[in-house]
């Protein structure tokens, strides 16, 4: 309404204008008078002002409309909450006024989306058992997971900071300084002195250049501590083995000869080098049984549990005879405390290896004029077997690993030098899982170790 009238009002001005300078053109000819000039003038000043009234009423909406979209477009820089501007279809400004509204509607996707990618990479990098830190170009630590302030034993904080602040292993902060020197990545293995022990890391430092001369460097750290001692304990036992496979091997082959070249004739030397013979012969199968039992275990053969009735005071007993010469030279004592008429449901095979390995283990680690104790407890619920030493004991540290295939308890700790390749107890534990039981230990240094073994009766249940 507005607008029809301004424009009408624009009519009759425009008009009462040309009018105007027409009279004024043939004034003198139609003898007009000043007053009637003056009246012509002054009805088009007011048909001026009444136009221009009416412009300005048109134009202030548009304007208010105009700083409503100015201030919107700000909102939009500034991530203000979404308000969409609503004008009517047949507003000059409502194809811009949608453009913005759809232009805000496409951020507020952009910066969820963005949000929503934070999100998961945050919680990606929380959970990621690999350390990850981030370095920009001045050397300051851009990013950190938890994994990474775990490795470092330290936490790190959040604002941006110099990497020396967290990283201070030498062998770690000289590969970063090599990466960035370079501009290349680099990697090595690394040692971390953490507590309460060393942990072995793959370090990798990513160098990623960006544009403008500009770059990052991206630290990665695996922990290969558990592979790196699998590692030595199959460099240890490949060492251990083929120890313990000359040592028997030379000593049977020199006694051989030396009685094939006559010590033979002399009865008492024969006697003598023929028990060497079978001693160094004996040692060489149970080192041979050994390597094939953590084979048929490694390739998952081992059988099924055969249970028989077992008189496990006779089983000790047997076990004792075959160890009675090794235990006499140390002047150790063998003691069977089982029972002589426990009778137990059980694996005679897998029994004996049991058996063979702890009395082994017990008079190996022992002490001179020490002592070897086999006993045994029986409930409705499981039956237990236990084989105790007086020996040297085992470490806390050595205590969470002794079951772990390959490996030996330090000698320059125990200082007591030992054969054997380090698979007995590995062996025994597996054997013992197999039969649905549990073995555990029970050590103090330089009081002695017992090594308990308990069985389920539901084990104990022959088949029907």
């Amino acid at each position: 309404m507005v607008k029809k009238l301004a424009s009408v009002f624009s009519f009759v001005y425009v008009v009462n204008l040309v009018v105007l300078l027409i009279l004024l053109a043939v004034s003198p000819a139609i003898q007009l008078s000043v007053f009637q000039i003056g009246e012509l003038m002054g009805l088009n000043l007011v048909a001026s002002g009444v136009e221009t009234g009416l412009v300005w009423l048109i134009r202030q909406p548009q304007l208010h409309k105009i700083a409503v979209l100015k201030g919107k477009i700000e909102g939009i820089q500034n991530a203000a909450p979404p308000t969409h501007v609503l004008l009517r279809p047949d507003d000059d400004l409502y194809q811009l006024a949608m453009a913005i509204n759809n232009l805000q509607t496409h951020q507020r996707r952009l910066l969820e989306t963005q949000r929503h990618q934070d999100a998961e990479m945050s919680l990606l990098l929380t959970s990621l058992p690999v350390g990850v830190m981030v370095i920009d170009r001045y050397r300051k630590v851009e990013l950190a997971n938890r994994a990474m302030g775990a490795f470092l034993e330290t936490t790190i904080d959040e604002q941006r900071h110099p990497y020396t602040q967290d990283i201070k292993n030498y062998e770690l902060a000289t590969l970063i300084s090599q990466a960035i020197e370079a501009r290349a990545t680099q990697q090595a293995t690394v040692t971390l002195m953490a507590v309460p022990t060393p942990r072995t890391v793959e370090a990798t430092v990513l160098y990623a250049p960006s544009p403008h001369n500009d770059f990052f460097a991206i630290v990665l750290l695996y922990d290969i501590t558990e592979i790196a001692a699998i590692e030595k304990m199959q460099r240890d036992f490949l060492t251990n083995a083929s120890h313990e496979l000359k040592t028997p091997v030379t000593a049977i082959t020199g006694f051989a000869e030396t009685l094939s070249a006559g010590a033979k004739d002399d009865p008492e030397t024969l006697t003598k080098f023929l028990g060497i013979i079978q001693r160094e012969g004996a040692r060489l199968t149970d080192l041979i049984t050994d390597v094939l039992s953590i084979s048929r275990i490694e390739s998952q053969t081992v059988a099924a549990p055969k249970l028989m009735k077992v008189l496990l005071a006779d089983l000790v007993d047997e076990q004792f005879e075959v160890m009675q010469q090794s235990a006499a030279g140390q002047s150790i004592e063998l003691v069977n405390a089982v029972d002589q008429h426990a009778v137990i449901l059980a694996d005679r095979d897998k029994l004996i290896e049991i058996l063979k390995n702890l009395i082994s283990n017990a008079i190996k680690y022992n002490r001179p004029n020490g002592q070897v104790r086999v006993s045994y407890q029986q409930t409705a619920a499981q039956w237990t077997l236990t084989v105790a030493d007086t020996g040297i004991g085992i470490s806390q540290a050595d205590q969470t690993r002794v079951f772990e295939r390959f490996y030996r308890v330090d000698s320059s700790r125990n200082k007591q030098v030992v054969t054997g390749t380090g698979l007995g107890l590995a062996i025994v534990a597996e054997l013992v899982a197999a039969m649905k039981g549990q073995i555990h230990l029970e050590s103090q240094r330089g009081v002695g170790t017992s090594f308990v073994v308990t069985i389920p009766q539901s084990h104990a249940t022959p088949d029907r």
